[in-house]
């Protein structure tokens, strides 16, 4: 049964110069520009950081990565060739660093091509940053004896990097670790030219890195988020898709068979109503009106669910009788009933209450247990006061709902298996039920078993009882 539902640069004074902070922040063209280069270009990387948890994502951030490390390569062959050094030593390790950025790109590209799982991918990743880093480190480690000292500015792609891959954490991780590296390179400034230790350059540097860390890290979470929701939206949207077409498609065959029958029962009527019996006329008329009735009930759902759906349900409480409103009900549902015995136990109350939309809780639970239980099975109807209104109970004993379909039960236009009639109905059934449940201020309670499931509703209201006693009633099968 059932549904459910820029960046700065520091240069290095001259041989002699005094400490002067203010010398020391000042931004070299070359670092600004090539680093704000990189940040336009992780701007497409940050992207796909709501993404990277599947494989083609993981492989398009290191493809990438790939291209940045094959434009560093040919951007610092050229620089590098067109520098002076001071000695054949320092050019050699400066072509050596070039070199080993340019094989591990090229093995970074082949291995980002042949590895096919998420872990892999991750693996990757990790140690291509670790590669990145080390590159990093050892192209300003070697340009130490530089003047202007501009080089230093490559470590501001790390926490770009970092915060690319792995977001705010990330950043503010290669920002430390390449702080600690700068403290060493500081050292060996200091050594290398006579001087004492520039602690003005080290705590700009250091807080540069910070700064740079905090807001990529802060761009990339609000990039992800966006990502997320757009994904999440994307989705949501596919979904309403999907529900609009199923829409469409049971909505047309609910309306089509009981319009094809009243079309059929009027033009019987019309063209051979004199040569009919009065019984046959009645019998026609009766068709016509029970196909009339559920058409009119479907169109009440799709209402009663436009309006939930847009916060427009509107309640008419009303003192009346319990009883008469379950058998109301009852009647109504009575076209979904095949040879299933119904047990009706009604409470004499008189309650403060929508009667329509309580009728058309319980014609639509009744339909519901009607549909998805097989013949000669039993549906039980009870009403009775409870602490604080009443409760209506709907019960059969049917085959149960698994377990793992409850989450869809109430749900709209959603069905967990095929009905004992076959195809049949919207899937807003226990939609309906409850969103005016809860419009009611109620709540619902189920319980299922193999051995059949119950619904229980139970609803806020002002009740009384009158002067009667309870009524119990079998309603046999049709026929039986």
């Amino acid at each position: 049964m059932s549904q459910r539902c820029l960046v700065t640069s520091a240069t290095r004074r001259s041989a002699g110069q005094r400490n002067d902070p203010a010398s020391s922040t000042k931004a070299p063209a070359s670092a600004g520009a090539f680093v704000a280069f990189t940040t336009g270009q992780l701007e497409t990387l940050w992207a796909y950081k709501g993404q990277v948890t599947q494989e083609t994502e993981l492989r398009k951030l290191e493809g990438w990565m790939t291209y940045l490390r094959w434009g560093a390569t040919l951007a610092g062959a050229i620089a590098f060739s067109l520098r002076t050094y001071p000695s054949e030593r320092d050019q050699a390790y400066a072509w050596d660093a070039i070199v080993l950025l340019a094989l591990g790109s090229l093995v970074i590209w082949g291995l980002n091509a042949s590895v096919s799982s998420d872990a892999d991918h991750r693996k990757l990743g990790f140690g291509a940053f670790i590669f990145d880093g080390v590159v990093i480190a050892a192209i300003v480690w070697v340009f130490a004896w530089e003047t202007p000292y501009v080089t230093w500015g490559l470590l501001l792609l790390l926490p770009l990097e970092g915060a690319a891959r792995y977001g705010a954490r990330g950043a503010g991780g290669a920002a430390g670790a390449a702080s600690l590296f700068f403290v060493l390179q500081s050292l060996r400034v200091a050594d290398l030219r006579g001087e004492g230790f520039d602690y003005a350059t080290l705590v700009f540097v250091v807080s540069l890195l910070a700064i740079v860390a905090a807001a990529s890290g802060a761009m990339v979470e609000h990039l992800s988020g966006r990502a997320r929701s757009a994904v999440t939206r994307s989705e949501q949207l596919q979904e309403f898709d999907k529900m609009k077409d199923r829409f469409i498609a049971v909505t047309s065959h609910e309306i089509r068979g009981p319009l094809t029958a009243i079309i059929a029962g009027v033009d019987t009527v019309r063209k051979k109503g004199d040569r009919l019996s009065p019984e046959q006329n009645e019998h026609l008329l009766a068709m016509v009106q029970q196909q009339g009735g559920q058409l009119a009930r479907l169109v009440d759902d799709l209402l009663v669910t436009s309006q939930l759906q847009t916060g427009t349900i509107a309640l008419d409480p009303m003192w009346g009788d319990l009883e008469s409103v379950v058998r109301e009900a009852l009647d109504a549902a009575a076209g979904k009933r095949r040879t299933h015995h119904l047990e009706v136990f009604i409470e004499p109350l008189e309650c403060e209450l929508d009667r329509a939309r309580l009728g058309q809780i319980i014609r639509n639970l009744v339909e519901n247990a009607y549909k998805y239980t097989p013949d000669d099975s039993t549906v039980r109807v009870t009403g009775s006061r409870s602490e604080d209104g009443i409760a209506i109970e709907v019960s059969d004993d049917g085959e149960g709902i698994p377990q793992n379909k409850r989450d869809q039960l109430f749900d709209a236009f959603s069905r967990i298996a095929e009905t004992s009639a076959g195809r049949d109905g919207v899937g807003l059934g226990l939609y309906v039920v409850s969103h005016l449940t809860a419009a009611m201020g109620g709540r619902i309670d189920l319980r299922s078993s193999s051995r059949g499931t119950t619904f229980v509703i139970d609803l806020p209201c002002d009740a009384r009882p009158p002067h009667a006693v309870p009524k119990l009633g079998i309603v046999e099968s049709p026929g039986g």
